[in-house]
């Protein structure tokens, strides 16, 4: 009779103990639900802040090439033909595969602009430029692909590159070559609260080229001890695999889903790709690296907290330390992210700064008005 008394008293004991903890846990998601509704509407409350620059649409008709392949690159795409409906009379917009000389002829815009333009061939450009018609191109993968697109680019009336260490080699070429860095697009790219799935302590979202390899196996332990999330193709390279597989998902998600990984992080890293990667770049020149890249950012118009490795040309855009935070060694990197996981306020509050700057600078919006005021001789 004893041994059932004592039997029961430590059930009841055990149930308390499992109320608590789940009141516990409860209250915890509560209060983390809280702070992440209030940190969501402080940057929408910011965004309504910042004025809209109003820009005159150029009286011109602009016959806009998609990229044509897979990736990243239909957001750009989608993002660059966004903003040109607002900055242009009349757009068109056509793939690699159409007749492009037979739609120039018909259509006569005042503008062929191309994006990134693997697909494109030099002879088409020349065809139609020899209708009259001003051509540009946007390179937005370099330096990784220049021993194609240097091939290419010569044809172009006006060449956009994002990279600073290309615009020698197309000065080189005599090419009429301008700086035009990428942007975000605030539609896609917004501050919002996700479901619990999207949640998480730290996220890196990008394919495992070997130098992020790297860095990933030598922060393995750290990550695997924290509520991560990997995503992006081949990060079965992974030495760590093993231990990292729970935290990875291998797969290509798109831009929407994205933002919703990283507005769900409380530490987004950021790790630019390596323009020496000899099985994946066609860098034949060797060329560094020095721009940022689109996803620096993308996730700061999340109005989420990145980490970020640096590039040369990172402080023209963000002030480290107060819009952004970086890391020049996995040590540091590890270093910052148990600070700034213990230092919520002081996180939230550099990743509204980055927000702020995003929005009032570095849209496609901004971006294509430089363009157009290039190409119009503005």
């Amino acid at each position: 009779m004893k041994t059932k008394i004592r039997n029961r008293a430590k059930s009841v004991a055990s149930a308390k103990r499992t109320e608590r903890s789940y009141a516990g846990a409860w209250e915890a998601g509560r209060t983390a639900g809280w702070k992440h509704g209030y940190h969501v509407a402080t940057c929408q409350a910011t965004s309504s802040q910042i004025p809209q620059a109003q820009i005159a649409a150029h009286p011109i008709r602009v016959l806009y090439v998609r990229t044509g392949v897979s990736g990243p690159f239909p957001y750009l795409d989608q993002s660059v033909t966004d903003a040109l409906r607002g900055l242009v009379k009349e757009l068109i917009v056509a793939s690699p595969s159409d007749n492009l000389i037979g739609l120039a002829d018909q259509l006569r815009p005042d503008l062929v602009l191309v994006m990134h333009g693997l697909l494109v061939t030099g002879n088409q450009i020349q065809g139609i430029r020899s209708l009259g018609i001003k051509t540009a191109i946007w390179l937005v993968d370099e330096p990784y692909v220049t021993d194609v697109t240097t091939i290419l680019a010569p044809n172009y009336d006006y060449l956009f590159t994002h990279e600073l260490a290309s615009i020698p080699i197309y000065q080189q070429l005599g090419c009429q070559v301008h700086y035009l860095p990428l942007a975000a697009n605030p539609a896609v790219y917004q501050p919002k609260y996700v479901p619990a799935q999207y949640q998480s302590d730290i996220c890196f979202i990008g394919n495992a080229f070997f130098n992020r390899v790297r860095l990933i196996d030598r922060i393995g332990p750290f990550l695997a001890s924290r509520d991560t999330r990997i995503i992006g193709l081949l990060w079965k390279r992974l030495r760590r695999y093993q231990s990292l597989k729970r935290h990875i998902r291998i797969n290509w998600i798109s831009a929407d889903e994205a933002a919703n990984y990283y507005n769900g992080s409380k530490i987004v890293i950021n790790i630019h790709r390596s323009h020496d990667d000899k099985v994946h770049n066609k860098n034949s020149r060797n060329l560094p690296g020095l721009s940022i890249n689109p996803r620096t950012y993308e996730i700061a118009a999340c109005g989420a907290f990145q980490l970020t490795d640096i590039r040369q040309d990172l402080n023209d855009f963000y002030i480290p330390g107060t819009e952004i935070e970086t890391y020049a060694s996995p040590e540091e990197l590890v270093d910052k992210m148990v600070y700034y996981l213990h230092h919520e306020e002081q996180r939230k509050q550099m990743a509204l700064n980055g927000f702020r700057k995003t929005l009032e600078m570095h849209t496609y919006r901004n971006r294509l008005h430089q363009l157009l005021n290039v190409t119009s001789g503005r």
